[in-house]
């Protein structure tokens, strides 16, 4: 009986210490990785706009579905709007394709900074977490964890970054909010909007917010934050979410919009939405077939001062 006894209370305490190493493991990153400034390589005429691309890039762990055609589609679209900078939800670290921010900086010529925000490579070589992409140098790089967290494993952060455009200094910051709990969405929203105050302006916020125009958390943003894209296109629905399969055909129908990318000014700030419109549309040929980039659509903002 004592043998028994023994070997549960050994099992007892070899769970408990699996379980405090993976929520150890299982954090958010305790600091930014990337190529910050001097990786940029891709460059164009200062037309006086910049240009900024917001997508939830789509782990999809376990199985990550054509993830490198995916990731290619990305940067093909990157590089053929001549984006200055790009905020991403949900990217991946694989085993096999290593940090998807790093692979999409090299593929389209800009500066990365990564921040993981659930998973761990080292623990189950697997992560996920926000980027953010500039073919300017990324400085004053900040980040918290948007609390509540919605379960022990799942954790929501934004990453912020100071990018010195050819019109001056922007703020950037790209997030992702919990998709299970409304009470916990708007919980997350009113840290992002503190995060966000703490900060001093013009500030483009972007990511995939997971509530839809009318809820209590994006009608609590407004108006200090100005939605871009209801702002140029007023009687778009602007649907971008979600694709149910990565092979649909392009009438593939889709039900809300939850991705946003918010412009807050500065003080007396001139920064004003030239355009905005929605992007990855459409599915596109690859060497695996006809495939989405995404099961979400993303979003295309260009400012002007």
């Amino acid at each position: 009986m004592n043998r028994k006894n023994n070997r549960l209370a050994w099992l007892l305490i070899a769970l408990a210490a699996l379980a405090l190493w993976m929520m150890n493991a299982s954090q958010p990153g305790a600091a930014v990785e990337g190529c910050l400034a001097g990786c940029a390589t891709a460059t164009r005429p200062d037309d006086g706009s910049v240009r900024i691309v917001s997508l939830n890039v789509l782990h999809d762990f376990p199985h990550f579905a054509f993830l490198p055609q995916r990731l290619d589609l990305i940067a093909a679209e990157i590089r053929r709007l001549d984006a200055d900078i790009v905020l991403l939800q949900e990217v991946p670290w694989t085993w096999r394709g290593g940090l998807g921010a790093a692979y999409l900086g090299q593929a389209s010529g800009l500066n990365h900074a990564y921040l993981r925000a659930n998973g761990n490579r080292w623990a189950i070589l697997f992560e996920e977490g926000e980027a953010i992409l500039s073919r300017f140098p990324l400085r004053d790089v900040r980040f918290t964890e948007l609390r509540p967290r919605e379960a022990p494993f799942q954790h929501r952060v934004a990453l912020s970054a100071v990018v010195d455009t050819a019109l001056g200094p922007l703020r950037v910051v790209s997030t992702h909010l919990a998709n299970q709990n409304p009470a916990v969405n708007q919980e997350q929203a009113s840290a992002l909007a503190h995060f966000v105050a703490a900060q001093p302006g013009p500030i483009i916020i972007g990511g995939d917010f997971n509530a839809t125009a009318d809820s209590a958390a994006i009608r609590a943003l407004q108006p200090a934050w100005v939605d871009s894209f209801a702002a140029v296109r007023p009687d778009d629905p602007g649907l971008t979410c979600c694709v149910d399969d990565l092979t649909a055909p392009p009438d593939e129908p889709l039900e809300e919009r939850i991705d946003y990318l918010f412009l807050k000014p500065g003080p007396a700030s001139a920064w004003r939405v030239r355009a905005s419109q929605r992007l990855f549309t459409a599915p596109q040929l690859t060497p695996a077939g006809r495939i989405w980039a995404s099961d979400h659509i993303g979003l295309w903002l260009v400012l002007e001062r």
